[in-house]
């Protein structure tokens, strides 16, 4: 068994070598070396913790090797991760889609985002996602030829700040509204509960308010992600929302009452997005973002149970985005209300996300002829030069 494990380690070691030889050098884009330096960092680790438990292995008298093993394992995983969400978008870097990563970067800029800017690489299959172990955004393939949905990489954004919020220091206003939010949260379900308990109804309400209780723990980041999106791009933010629901969602009010749901409804979404726009003074998009939203077949004339106002009460959410929206101010993000949204500079990658959803509405047939002329701009530089 000895030998064996330690074949499997000197195996990883040797992958890990590899993998380090595939980070290209020099890079083709600068807007990577972070991810760079990541894996290549990740990758000394590891090595240098399999070493480790090879000497541990030819030390080691007792025929116990679980701890071992563990260890292992856990080294295998970070290899696995950092290849797929690293090195692979290290290494799959095809020229057209430069100015996503240049456009990321900007955007870095114009929000003061306040940690390292993520990369950007077109090989998910699975819509938009954030890698934080790497701090890469993945979006499709396709992504650099549209523009009406790339306001969904300031939602990624947003994961990486709520992931990062409790170890750095220029996010403590924030970490500290983010923990006042998670007290509202709790008050407001075990409030509900105590009166439950008070009250000789049915069981079933104490479960299903705990079950509320427990799904908000889950969906208190896409909340947030989706106020920091609407709070630093604007309302190009929720028109993507609603572009996407159109698209993919099979049932805008999702509700169980009985088993654990990880994201909150569509419709809850664009709730919170509604009460996010009044916050910042965009009352006329309310009325033309609910017009729509209402007037779409998977909307029009349906409604949710009875029991679904219990997993997304309107006070609740209003102190949510309220709280939110304080901690982003005082942590000086740029926050998107009419006059700034008016006034950015012309090359601002803000600006143009936002004027793509006002060609769309205002001529959906010509839009595109509109958007390759942006992408082409974009592709030439253009925005990205001060």
């Amino acid at each position: 068994m000895k030998d064996y494990l330690s074949a499997v380690i000197t195996e990883q070691k040797n992958r890990g070598l590899y993998l380090k030889q595939m980070i290209p050098n020099p890079l083709q884009y600068p807007e990577l070396s972070g991810l760079a330096v990541s894996c290549g960092r990740i990758i000394d680790e590891n090595i240098k913790y399999l070493e480790f438990l090879q000497s541990e292995i030819k030390s080691q008298h007792s025929e116990d090797f679980r701890s071992i093993l563990r260890g292992i394992r856990a080294c295998t995983r970070d290899l696995e991760l950092v290849e797929s969400y690293g090195i692979t978008p290290l290494n799959y870097q095809p020229e057209e889609k430069e100015y996503l990563n240049r456009l990321v970067f900007k955007i870095h800029q114009e929000i003061n985002y306040p940690l390292p800017h993520p990369a950007v690489a077109c090989i998910s299959t699975q819509y938009y996602f954030f890698s934080p172990f790497t701090n890469v955004i993945f979006i499709p393939f396709g992504e650099s030829e549209f523009l009406l949905h790339l306001p969904d990489m300031f939602h990624e954004l947003g994961h990486g700040i709520y992931l990062k919020r409790e170890n750095e220091l220029r996010l403590s206003e924030l970490n500290q509204k983010y923990n006042l939010i998670i007290n509202e949260i709790t008050e407001h379900y075990q409030k509900l509960l105590s009166e439950a308990k008070r009250e000789t109804g049915p069981k079933s309400r104490i479960f299903l308010i705990k079950l509320m209780h427990s799904n908000w723990k889950n969906w208190i980041d896409e909340f947030l992600c989706d106020l920091f999106a609407l709070f630093t791009l604007g309302p190009a933010y929720v028109y993507t929302h609603l572009h996407l629901a159109t698209k993919t969602s099979k049932d805008i009010y999702k509700f169980s009452s009985m088993i654990p749901q990880t994201h909150p409804s569509d419709d809850s979404r664009m709730k919170m997005l509604m009460i996010g726009l009044k916050l910042i003074g965009l009352d006329a998009e309310i009325d033309d973002v609910s017009s729509k939203w209402h007037a779409m077949p998977f909307v029009s004339g349906l409604h949710p149970s009875s029991d679904y106002y219990y997993a997304y009460p309107k006070t609740l959410m209003e102190k949510v985005a309220s709280l939110l929206l304080q901690g982003l101010k005082e942590t000086n993000f740029p926050i998107m209300t009419r006059a700034v949204l008016k006034n950015l500079e012309h090359r601002s990658v803000r600006r143009l996300l936002n004027e793509a959803w006002d060609k769309f509405w205002e001529n959906p047939n010509k839009y595109r002829e509109w958007e390759l002329d942006r992408i082409k701009k974009l592709r030439q530089n253009y925005y990205f030069i001060s």
